[in-house]
């Protein structure tokens, strides 16, 4: 019996020996993983921070992103106005420098006439193509001349004279109209 409490012993203290070198081996692997896990924690920690800082940049860029599209459309609707305003200043415009009419009565058996007179200047830029006056004439309410007077093609920044004698019947006239096409031009006189 002494042999098997000796073996008993001897496996006593051997388990006993195995504990401690197990234990032993714990603390160590534990004192080893902690600086380890703390380096992890830091890392995380400081790359939690670099997230948070960027997303931050990205909101920023966001901002200037969006004032700029803003800014970008507004400066687009100012160049597209200016290019409305060069094409309005482009298109042809006619203007009259001393355009009269006077309504003639000669004696009989010549016939009454709307004497329409004058220069008609195109300012625009652009050629006015079949530029045409239009000419009305009254006897009071009553319309007694509606007709055109065709001064053809006006190019931009020229002028061309205007001489037109437009007969017409009946009693004088109280007023006359004077219109073109193009645009630019709209007088009205009264006898």
């Amino acid at each position: 019996m002494n042999e098997k409490k000796a073996a008993i012993r001897n496996v006593a203290i051997a388990l006993g020996i195995i504990c401690i070198v197990l234990a032993v081996g714990i603390v160590g692997a534990i004192a080893v993983c902690i600086p380890m896990i703390n380096d992890k924690d830091s890392e995380i920690s400081s790359q939690a921070s670099q997230i948070s800082s960027l997303q931050a940049q990205n909101n920023q860029l966001q901002t200037w992103l969006d004032g700029n599209v803003s800014q970008n459309a507004n400066l687009r609707g100012q160049a597209d106005s200016l290019q409305n305003q060069v094409n309005s200043l482009e298109a042809p415009k006619l203007v009259e420098v001393n355009l009269t009419a006077d309504d003639n009565r000669p004696p009989p058996p010549q016939q009454t006439y709307l004497h329409v007179y004058g220069y008609v200047c195109n300012v625009g830029t652009d050629t006015a193509y079949n530029a045409i006056l239009y000419v009305e004439a009254f006897n009071g309410a009553v319309l007694t001349l509606n007709t055109t007077i065709s001064l053809g093609t006006i190019n931009g920044g020229s002028y061309t004279s205007v001489n037109s004698q437009v007969v017409y019947p009946g009693f004088p006239l109280t007023a006359w109209h004077v219109w073109s096409s193009p645009t630019g031009i709209n007088h009205s006189w009264s006898s």
